[in-house]
Formats: structure tokens, C-alpha cells, sequence
């Protein structure tokens, strides 16, 4: 039980964070983070397995971040523009999906479309207890 509560409560930090890091560049334009579920990966102590969803409002984002574990983003709806550290800045759209790296710098993650909302679906393996976003300065 204090597990999940521990959970929850990253979850509403989380979401609270991202809500004011973006309320001073571009208010009301976060992804908002939903967890489906979070749990100790099989065979792998001390390593969780998470899974959220991201509903980005059309012309919405999230500001550069990184994640501390390996994670997989796959484009539910609409079209996602996504730029990882100096690397190309590519659109992916509904059933495409992409890779980050622990710690690759999350520079642009946004709804390609001004019109249109868009959602990603993410799995993420990382080390149990970590902050699954960190956002960079």
C-alpha cells in the first residue's frame, strides 16, 4: 500500500511540476501525464517497469526533459515532433514509435499540429524510485 501511495504522489508531483515549468513559457500548453501502471520489472530487482499515457493539446508540449531509464514512445493519435540531444528533429505519427536512451536530453517533444490534439503511449524501465522526468535549465 505505501508503494502505491509512494506512486501516486510522484505522479501528482510530477504533473504539477510540468503544469508550472510551462505555465512561464506557454501557459496551458503541457502534455498532460496520466500512469497506467507502474510495477517492479520481472527478474530485474530494483528496476520498476512503468506505463503512461501523454495527451499533448493541439499546439501543446512539454519543456526539454530527461528520463533516467530506457524508455519507448509510441504515437497513439495524431503526430508528435521529438528531438533527442543534437540529434534530428523528426515527426512521428499515429503507429510510429521511437527510443530514448537513460538520461538523452528530451530538447523538443510537442503536438505537430496547432488543430489536432495527439497522445503517446510510453513504456519506461528505469530504477525503482527514481524521478521518471527530470526537466533540464
Amino acid at each position: 500500500m505505501r508503494y502505491r501511495t509512494t506512486i501516486i504522489g510522484s505522479a501528482f508531483v510530477f504533473i504539477a511540476v510540468a503544469a508550472r515549468a510551462s505555465a512561464a513559457s506557454s501557459p496551458a500548453s503541457t502534455g498532460v501525464i496520466q500512469i497506467l501502471s507502474q510495477q517492479p520489472l520481472a527478474g530485474q530487482t530494483g528496476t520498476d517497469v512503468t506505463i503512461l499515457t501523454v495527451d499533448y493539446s493541439p499546439g501543446g508540449s512539454t519543456p526539454p526533459h530527461e528520463q533516467p531509464g530506457t524508455t519507448y514512445a509510441y504515437v497513439l493519435q495524431g503526430s508528435v515532433v521529438s528531438k533527442l540531444d543534437d540529434g534530428p528533429t523528426q515527426t512521428f505519427t499515429k503507429g510510429q514509435m521511437w527510443t530514448e536512451q537513460p538520461h538523452d536530453h528530451h530538447m523538443i517533444s510537442k503536438n505537430a499540429s496547432s488543430t489536432e490534439p495527439a497522445k503517446l503511449l510510453v513504456f519506461m524501465i528505469a530504477p525503482h524510485g527514481a524521478e521518471l522526468t527530470t526537466f533540464l535549465r
